[in-house]
């Protein structure tokens, strides 16, 4: 089966690094002064580094993988950078295509250690750790039940990780003997987003039955044994996380625990959990709302053992593979035969039911309110990959009240003291989890199987919700423990229906009803109408036995939309007997059948290719990958639509083509020709004899009303590097790119002290570059003389031009290492919007050891003409607050609605760059009048009405920075709510001193000197014109001030002071009101050097 995926609603703006050198910290540092996304790298599995700076990225092909190309997609909301040497292995789905989502890497803290699952075939053991050995990663945990090492793989090792766990050329890479698939060690989520009487626990009760004898294992955040009403209820407990307890310190799992088995002890029995009498497991497998799988895997392994009911309130997005989590599911069901329960997830949308409920033998349960009207939040199917229906049964899930841990934070205030108020289908999951229990006391001897699906068969479906969306319904346990028919089967899915419906063959699914009881019951039976027809419409199930009959999904003709469709068949006998059998089938919508046949540009079948398909429309994306000894012919079945599509196309392991269809309509069967043959060679010379190759890339981009994408092939060189479109379509919405950038090359391979760069760009709107040959003369380039002061010790720098032909457009640049103070010459070609990127690093050690971020700057975009020679100054002195160049329309301190961010660049340069800076301390603090709303940069629910509001921000640095060593900022102004979701910027302003400074940003000692000073309003605000302006110096590092002479009007003064003999440094402050009540005191310690 195809995969599907819905793309981000981002364009990828994406950087590549050439050389040695990162440009940016692989940790984060302390602090980022004002900056609104951390520099962060990440090396992936394959030993090669992405740098996420931002919006951008970069990336560092590992030692002796240079000529390797890269695949830079946005899939999802995520970045992913993808080397041509895995696709192979993620075609065959052998490796988790995860390993190479740098978004989900950052987000779970991959970056300098990379969690992997590697699972291995019976016995196979230790030819696996063998592997993982051999790769200098660790295993922390061996799962022999599920085949699985859970392994560490550390950065300076993970060069080799690759070479150790794979081998053969790209297109035939393989993992090694004993190795069966390698997968990230993801994180799951706790499904957080009356009750016990609601599901009929009390009618259990009262028939003497509450869960005596049963273990229910709890997988979650930990257990309080030390409430009242979990005393005595755990019967033993293990930590399969790193904190030193298996204490709940969240909150979720004491909460879960007490819904299944609480006492009410601390209520007066008013919040009795559902089965008070069963005890409990506590396998503590999440450290905080996130959850390692490996943990979870181990936990899983644990209760099966132990435990006949498993509790696993968290989950994350299904795929319509099996992942490791949903096969531990099966694997130990039919191991141990034991139930697990498993929420449904909280996305609320359709199709987003989450895995590991998604697994056949787990129970998915939904949530609904106390009204039993199904939660907005609570996930809904049909599953991804077969249609099939998940959840299949709900429970409550909102306002839910139960025990709160004493060292737990999540959760809203209870009526009674010691318990917490929670929603989502975490808390609807132990309500099923308990009432199970109670039936596993019962009937001791049933199969899991039977326990599940007779908690189905009982349960009460809400009025005019779909099965898909709620399974059987609400669980019913007074109905569960006392009637005695249930079905084999428990849902009926009877797939996907292929459009059209005229021709439809109706499918058919046998129900059996299995009767546990002593007597014969007579159903009668009750389908929900068309598409669904039962055969029998009455069926005596004798006692101990079974009786079955058929349902059969017709779905020919336009009866019923082209949609899920999902009912129930019912069956009811004397004395309230009433058994829900849930029924879903897929009605596909209008849908045709596609042959993607991919060509070298021989016009031999392709066997090395990604070539992806997607929707214009909803963006669902369809990819189809090259397999060797293939014909290059595929089958997708794709909805009517506008399609969009790209491909990449390799041949040995450095040739690649990069294809494009901007847009073609699917609206009948047919061969889609990705046809190699059209390619024509991308060329890009330099003027400079000598210069060597940086970056080669192909993108396009797609820029939609309310989404978009980017797809890029990157290399190190042009001489195989090829590109067509394959219709002569086109849109205003797309843009095609090329990149190439050139510099001096050394002996050593590397770009480092390059004296020129040349970075050029060529846009084509409306569809892709049918080839292209640039060779353009110095004299049809910009010439930019760009010199790099310097500040800090031990430092080098890197800079970066990156182009793009609309604001907020993709592109690629190139940061090539230099050291500091430095000058250089760099060529741009007209046509293009250009910023420049520069950051200051401490190298690293050796080419196992990240760089460590130190500052960075970025200018505004601007333009250059052809034949014209500019001058630009980098690391420049003062640095202190800016509110230049705000590259978003959230920034720099704006306002949505009655949400404010505040996220103002301490470190400017004095030429007007905002800039960032490492930090040991920093804190911004926002009130309103004299009241304090918080910290941070993010302001929610202010109070709409306008007022006055103060901003003050502090940021520390020391070693290896010797200026600007303390920076304080402080503004005031007003606000109020804004309209629409627009953000508006506040009226701020910044003060910027840009002294006449040498390469090492000092001034001489002994005369008088003048400071330019320069006040910067934010843009499209309504700041007004400094009126009173003060500054004041100091050279004591600010114990003593005294007042500076100032000359000019309006936003540009000059200061003037007189460097004392034997000063060091020179401390500046600062004071503006302007024309329109704002203000602004600004200070910064060692502000410049003198010598």
């Amino acid at each position: 089966m195809q995969r599907l995926r819905l793309p981000a609603l981002a364009i990828a703006v994406t950087v590549v690094l050439s050389g040695l050198q990162a440009p940016a910290a692989a940790a984060p540092p302390a602090a980022l002064a004002g900056k609104p996304v951390n520099s962060t790298t990440v090396t992936l599995i394959t030993g090669d580094r992405v740098t996420i700076q931002g919006t951008n990225a970069a990336v560092r092909p590992g030692p002796g993988r240079a000529k390797v190309p890269f695949l830079s997609q946005t899939v999802e909301g995520h970045r992913l950078v993808i080397p041509h040497d895995a696709l192979a292995l993620i075609r065959d789905g052998r490796l988790d295509r995860r390993l190479f989502d740098v978004t989900e890497l950052i987000k779970l803290g991959a970056t300098r250690t990379l969690p992997l699952l590697v699972t291995y075939p019976k016995g196979g053991a230790p030819a696996a750790r063998t592997a993982v050995a051999a790769g200098d990663a660790k295993v922390t945990r061996d799962i022999p039940a599920l085949g699985t090492l859970a392994v560490k793989a550390n950065a300076e090792g993970r060069k080799s990780v690759w070479a150790a766990l794979t081998a053969g050329s790209a297109n035939a890479r393989t993992l090694r003997a004993g190795v069966q698939k390698v997968w990230l060690d993801g994180k799951r989520k706790v499904n957080l987003d009356h009750s016990v009487p609601q599901i009929g626990a009390p009618a259990a009760w009262q028939a003497g039955f509450d869960g005596t004898g049963v273990t229910v294992a709890v997988l979650d955040t930990g257990i309080d044994a030390t409430h009242p009403d979990l005393a005595g209820q755990i019967a033993a407990s293990e930590n399969f996380t790193t904190t030193a307890t298996a204490d709940d310190e969240v909150g979720h799992g004491t909460h879960v625990a007490s819904t299944i088995a609480g006492t009410g002890a601390a209520s007066g029995g008013r919040y009795k959990g559902v089965a008070p009498g069963a005890k409990l497991l506590n396998g503590k497998v999440c450290e905080t709302e996130w959850c390692e799988d490996s943990a979870i895997l181990a936990g899983m392994a644990w209760a099966a053992e132990n435990a006949k009911v498993v509790n696993m309130s968290l989950g994350g997005t299904d795929t319509p593979e099996i992942d490791p989590l949903e096969q531990a599911v099966t694997d130990l069901t039919a191991q141990h035969d034991t139930l697990f329960v498993i929420a449904a997830g909280n996305a609320g949308g359709a199709g987003t039911v989450g895995s590991p409920s998604t697994a056949d033998a787990a129970l998915s349960v939904g949530a609904v309110d106390r009204d039993n009207q199904l939660a907005p939040f609570s996930s809904r199917g049909p599953r991804a990959g077969d249609s099939a229906v998940k959840p299949e049964i709900t429970a409550p899930g909102v306002d839910i009240v139960a025990a709160k841990a004493a060292n737990g934070f999540i959760g809203d205030p209870a009526p009674v003291e010691g318990y917490t108020s929670l929603s989502g289908t975490s808390m609807a999951t132990p309500h099923a989890a308990g009432a199970a229990a109670i039936l596993t006391q019962q009937r001791p001897a049933w199969s899991a199987k039977l326990r599940k699906n007779t908690l189905i068969a009982s349960a009460q479906p809400t009025a005019d919700v779909n099965a898909f969306d709620q399974g059987a319904g609400r669980v019913d346990l007074a109905r569960g423990i006392t009637q005695t028919v249930s079905t084999d089967e428990g849902v009926l899915s009877f797939g996907l229906q292929a459009w059209p419906h005229d021709d439809d063959q109706p499918v058919t699914r046998t129900v059996t009803y299995r009767n546990s009881g002593t007597a014969a019951v007579a159903l009668t039976l009750a389908a929900p109408g068309a598409p669904f027809t039962v055969a029998d419409t009455s069926l005596t199930v004798p006692a101990g036995g079974t009786a079955s009959t058929t349902v059969t999904a017709d779905t020919r003709g336009d009866a019923q939309p082209d949609k899920p469709l999902g009912g129930f068949l019912t069956a009811t006998a004397a004395g309230g007997v009433r058994v829900e059998t849930p029924l879903g089938v897929n009605k596909e919508e209008e849908s045709y059948d596609v042959a993607v046949e991919v060509l070298n540009r021989d016009g031999s079948p392709s066997t090395d290719h990604l070539t992806v398909l997607f929707n214009l429309d909803d963006f669902r994306f369809y990819e189809v990958f090259g397999e060797a000894g293939g014909d290059g012919t595929a089958k997708l079945r794709l909805p009517k639509g506008r399609y969009g599509m790209f491909a990449w196309i390799f041949v040995g392991e450095d040739d690649a083509t990069m294809l494009t269809d901007t847009e073609f309509v699917v609206d009948e069967a047919g061969t889609l020709s990705v046809d190699g043959r059209k390619a024509r060679p991308v060329r890009v010379t330099p003027p400079q004899a000598g210069a060597a190759t940086t970056l080669a890339a192909v993108t396009g981009d797609w820029i939609m009303p309310e989404s978009g994408l980017s797809a890029s092939l990157v290399m190190d060189r042009f001489e195989t590097l090829y590109a067509a479109s394959l219709s002569a379509t086109e849109r205003d919405y797309f843009t095609a790119t090329v990149n190439g950038s050139f510099a001096r090359q050394n002996a050593d391979k590397t770009f480092t002290n390059s004296p020129y760069t040349y970075d050029l760009a060529y846009f084509k709107p409306g569809r892709m570059f049918d080839g292209l040959t640039k060779a353009p003369k110095k004299s049809d380039l910009a010439a930019i003389q760009s010199s790099f002061a310097t500040e800090a010790t031990g430092v080098v720098g890197a800079k970066g031009n990156l182009a793009q032909y609309a604001e907020n457009s993709g592109g690629w640049s190139v940061f090539l290492e230099f050291g500091l103070p430095f000058r250089r010459t760099e060529y741009v070609n007209p046509g293009a919007l250009w910023t420049g990127d520069f950051v200051q690093q401490i190298p690293p050690a050796d080419e196992d050891s990240y760089p460590e971020f130190v500052s960075e700057s970025m200018s505004g975009a601007q333009t250059y003409r052809a034949g014209r020679t500019y001058q630009q100054e980098w690391n420049r002195a003062v640095f202190g607050p800016s509110v230049n160049h705000p590259p978003f329309e959230a920034l720099w301190v704006t306002r949505q609605g009655d949400l404010m961010i505040a996220s103002v660049p301490l470190f400017g340069e004095g030429t007007g760059n905002p800039g960032w800076s490492s930090t040991e301390e920093q804190t911004t603090t926002l009130y309103r009048g004299s009241t304090k709303v918080g910290e941070g940069t993010e302001y929610t629910d202010l109070p709409p009405g306008a007022a006055t509001y103060r901003l003050e921000s502090v940021a520390r640095r020391g070693a290896p920075h010797t200026l600007s060593t303390e920076v304080r900022g402080e503004w005031t102004f007003r606000s109020g709510h804004v309209e629409g979701e627009a953000f508006k910027r506040l009226p701020l302003s910044t003060v910027r001193f840009s002294p006449h400074l040498d390469q090492h940003n000092t001034a001489p000692a002994g005369r008088s000197f003048d400071i330019p000073v320069t006040v910067d309003q934010q843009a499209g605000s309504t700041a007004g014109t400094a009126r009173n302006v003060r500054v004041d110096v100091s050279y004591d590092d600010g114990k003593t001030w005294q007042k500076a002479g100032l000359r000019g009007k309006g936003d540009h003064r000059i200061a003037t002071v007189r460097h004392p003999q034997g000063a060091q440094f020179v401390s500046l402050r600062v004071t503006v009101d302007d024309s329109r009540g704002n203000k602004v005191a600004q200070t910064v310690i060692r502000a410049y050097a003198l010598r």
